[in-house]
């Protein structure tokens, strides 16, 4: 097992360590100190004897991508070996520290639901986008109209359920959502170790509430009709709101329209041509990945410098109309302009009403377009594709695709995406359908 002495041989260690089941190394002058790395799972760890039972003792001390540093291991490192020397087990003695917090903790439901708000929205390694923070305080109301002063160690599954049944009878998805968030509220004071076990777990797996209709957003996929909603993109006129540079933007990397309007130049690695981030949607989402990295073609890169002598000197490549400090906060603004009555003068798509794409086409159609046609159209693999929209990929055995190794393919993907896109602004529209292809694809199994 290697040695490890600063945080740049961490760093060097994760990427030798890519395609490895697990590896470990041992921190240079702290005996029974190590790092261990599973995929994008990096953890340091403690090995020592327990004083009184001898038995090996492996305690987890914190995980490097969750900003847990080296510096803290090597203190939590000496910590341990402190109490080791007054005969106590670390291990029992945090797990007791924990129960101590809970207790100091005002046990009300409001007091944990405003704790956990807290936490997420202090949060350095992911900024909360405005309206998310607007709706989780509005999918808040109903439980804290119902459970504000209720000691959340009382509440119980059939109180939980019989609010969501209540909230279900006026809108059926905004009892799924509350659902969510209650779940994460619950979840909070289980780590907390308020209570043991999570009374919306239950709900869920009995499946006891109204499951919300399946809501898909609307998308050009037909490469003539695209290629006229292309061209209505390049010929807006610029303007403050930088509505054309996001829509350009949403065309060429099917990011969600979320993360394109957040997007800030410290994520952008102009030399190496990648934007790297973590997708908004992805926290807490099993299905997304944690962090993505787009690569920047040529069409890309020539957007992004048309920025630079704008906002090139802000925080943020596309700003807040009433704050320059802040990001572009209404995605909205883009809906509406693809919604008016400028857009869509050719009358395409089967629910044309005269309001533009609605009905048509969306902010978030551009991901579907993209994951229909680099598939039907450039035969593409699914994999691939589904790599790059930001979700996780996973083999036959459930392991997820290592996405580095993947990158130099996205690249080329996205270039020829780009180049495919210039081409339906040219006129040049094929009939080509790789489905049986692409089909075969999803059913074979190649790692």
């Amino acid at each position: 097992m290697a040695s490890i002495k600063s945080d740049n041989q961490i760093k060097k260690a994760i990427k030798d360590s890519v395609g490895k089941d697990k590896a470990y190394y041992s921190i240079d002058g702290y005996k029974g100190l190590r790092i261990r790395i599973r995929g994008d799972y990096v953890e340091f760890q403690h090995r020592y004897t327990h004083p009184l039972t001898k038995n090996k003792i492996e305690m987890t001390l914190g995980n490097y991508a969750n900003g847990f540093t080296l510096e803290q291991a090597r203190q939590a490192h000496r910590d341990n070996l402190a109490l080791l020397e007054q005969g106590i087990d670390p291990k029992t003695n945090r797990q007791q520290e924990v129960k101590k917090q809970a207790y100091a903790m005002d046990t009300t439901f409001k007091a944990v639901a405003m704790d956990w708000l807290d936490e997420q929205t202090n949060n350095p390694t992911h900024v909360l986008a405005e309206q998310t923070l607007k709706n989780w305080n509005f999918l808040l109301d109903p439980l804290l109209k119902e459970f504000a002063d209720t000691p959340i160690n009382t509440i119980s599954t059939p109180q939980v359920l019989r609010l969501l049944k209540q909230v279900q009878k006026t809108h059926i998805q905004k009892g799924n959502r509350v659902k969510g968030i209650a779940s994460r509220i619950f979840a909070h004071a289980v780590i907390n170790g308020l209570i043991e076990h999570n009374p919306v777990t239950a709900v869920k797996e009995a499946r006891a509430l109204k499951p919300t209709r399946q809501k898909h957003h609307p998308a050009i996929i037909d490469p003539q009709e695209f290629s006229i909603l292309l061209k209505e993109i390049d010929g807006l006129a610029a303007s403050d709101n930088f509505n054309k540079e996001i829509l350009q933007l949403l065309a060429l990397t099917f990011a969600r329209i979320g993360d394109i309007c957040s997007m800030k130049w410290a994520d952008l690695d102009l030399t190496a041509k990648q934007w790297e981030f973590e997708p908004q949607k992805g926290v807490n989402r099993h299905d997304m990945v944690d962090s993505l990295v787009i690569p920047l073609v040529p069409q890309t890169m020539a957007i992004i410098e048309r920025m630079k002598p704008i906002t090139g000197g802000m925080e943020y490549v596309f700003y807040n109309g009433r704050r320059k400090s802040k990001p572009f906060a209404d995605g909205q603004q883009v809906n509406k302009l693809l919604n008016s009555q400028s857009m869509n003068k050719a009358g395409i798509g089967k629910d044309f009403c005269n309001r533009g794409y609605f009905g048509v086409h969306s902010p978030h159609g551009f991901r579907a377009t993209a994951r229909t046609m680099l598939e039907e159209r450039l035969n593409y693999d699914y994999r691939l594709i589904e790599m790059q929209l930001g979700h996780n990929v996973r083999d036959a055995n459930g392991r997820a695709y290592n996405r580095v190794k993947w990158l130099n393919k996205r690249h080329d993907m996205m270039a020829a995406w780009a180049n495919y896109l210039d081409d339906l602004k040219a006129g040049k529209v094929d009939n080509i359908i790789y489905l049986d292809n692409a089909k075969a694809k999803r059913q074979a199994v190649n790692e």
